[in-house]
């Protein structure tokens, strides 16, 4: 069953390459997309080093990244139809990246590596989170800087700081969640709760760009973003505590 791991990345991979050859990278784009994933990918590694299967995270991440925008896509099409296109991201991404993110995961803890403890099922999950933002965020800096009328620099200089803002460990902190839940064998509750977080973050912007009158969505869009960044500070702290508590003994064997 480990091969059919491999099969499915190589095959994520393939569609997602499929995908950013179709986006529009200009100089500037592609530039803050390669400083991006260059500064994010090494410190994940080094901070992680120490846990199994984190490499295989990462790269899962980043391989179901585009396969997840092509889904998004095609579910946008499907909300407009059902006359619920006010809701926006929030009515399909959550589900489609967290499910995703989730299925490697699985596929990690259990045909790769032999999990230890619940950090080693966390830990995976937030390399995957890392994969998945570097290329999410590569489609944003691709869109976002084409969609600047001032200048290409401009656009993607902006395009960073508005990732940034947002939080980019948010898929390491969902992930995480129902990475935790497959580790106490309660998988299907806290991929929900991790799909709700993610939904919940999602639907303010959607509702903010449908009540263009309104500043509530806003201001409730700041609020949840704020309470994110909170989380995801208080889970590093609080994993790395765990993490020093509990050292792994030796690197994980990997499944014959």
């Amino acid at each position: 069953m480990k091969y059919l791991y491999y099969l499915l990345t190589l095959g994520a991979l393939a569609v997602t390459a499929f995908h950013y050859a179709g986006e529009p990278f200009l100089p500037a784009s592609a530039l803050a997309a390669v400083v991006f994933a260059a500064v994010l990918v090494p410190l994940a590694l080094f901070f992680l080093r120490r846990r199994p299967g984190i490499a295989h995270g990462v790269v899962w991440g980043f391989a179901v990244s585009g396969l997840a925008v092509e889904l998004n896509t095609n579910m946008t099409h499907l909300l407009t139809r059902a006359g619920l296109d006010w809701l926006g991201a929030a009515g399909y991404a959550p589900l489609i990246e967290e499910v995703l993110k989730f299925l490697g995961v699985l596929l990690i803890c259990t045909f790769v590596i032999r999990p230890r403890s619940w950090l080693d099922y966390v830990f995976v999950g937030v390399a995957v989170g890392i994969g998945f933002t570097v290329g999410e965020d590569a489609t944003a800096f691709a869109r976002m800087t084409a969609d600047n009328l001032d200048s290409d620099t401009a656009g993607a200089i902006g395009a960073g700081v508005i990732r940034l803002a947002s939080n980019p460990l948010s898929h390491s902190l969902f992930t995480g969640l129902s990475a935790y839940g497959l580790s106490q064998k309660q998988p299907v509750r806290w991929l929900i709760i991790a799909i709700a977080v993610h939904a919940t973050k999602n639907l303010f912007p959607s509702l903010s760009t449908a009540l263009d009158d309104a500043i509530w969505p806003l201001l409730a869009g700041m609020v949840v973003v704020l309470a994110e960044w909170v989380a995801t500070i208080w889970g590093t702290i609080a994993l790395r505590k765990k993490a020093a508590a509990h050292p792994p003994l030796s690197p994980a064997p990997a499944h014959a």
